[in-house]
């Protein structure tokens, strides 16, 4: 190879190394997952109905037989979580979070039982979050003094 084509050569190497890098495409990345519909009052209410039959037939509410359903442990599942939420202090403070003070001997089945109430009283609601219509109704019956 002569002098002058190394020369050209090396001109097209130095030009392509000073060009900027092309553009490397990578797949797009997998957008978060959007945060879950909020599940309305009205869904949970459908899903809690074969439950709540099933505590108003039992002889004893302690001893209860849930049917083995999707509907029944997301009713059971959902509430234990909302139970346990409303008690959640921050360190120091003398009230829950939510301002909820509900007794200690209240039942799942009896919060259950407040917020089928509460939602069927207030009809308007039961477009909202069930989490929110819930809270209301913990909120209503057990308010923090």
């Amino acid at each position: 190879m002569t002098l002058s084509k190394w020369l050209r050569m090396g001109a097209l190497l130095l030009a392509g190394a000073m060009l900027p890098a092309p553009l490397v495409r990578e797949a797009p990345a997998q957008p978060h997952p959007a945060a879950a519909e909020p599940y309305p009052a009205e869904e949970m209410l459908s899903d809690c109905r074969t439950l709540l039959a099933t505590a108003s037939a039992a002889a004893d509410a302690g001893e209860i037989e849930l049917d083995n359903t999707f509907p029944t442990g997301t009713c059971w599942g959902a509430f234990l979580s909302i139970q346990q939420l409303a008690t959640i202090k921050i360190a120091g403070a003398k009230q829950p979070v939510f301002q909820v003070c509900v007794p200690e001997d209240t039942t799942l089945i009896q919060i259950i039982q407040l917020f089928d109430a509460y939602a069927r009283r207030h009809p308007e609601r039961l477009s909202e979050p069930f989490t929110i219509v819930a809270l209301a109704a913990l909120h209503e019956a057990f308010s923090c003094k």
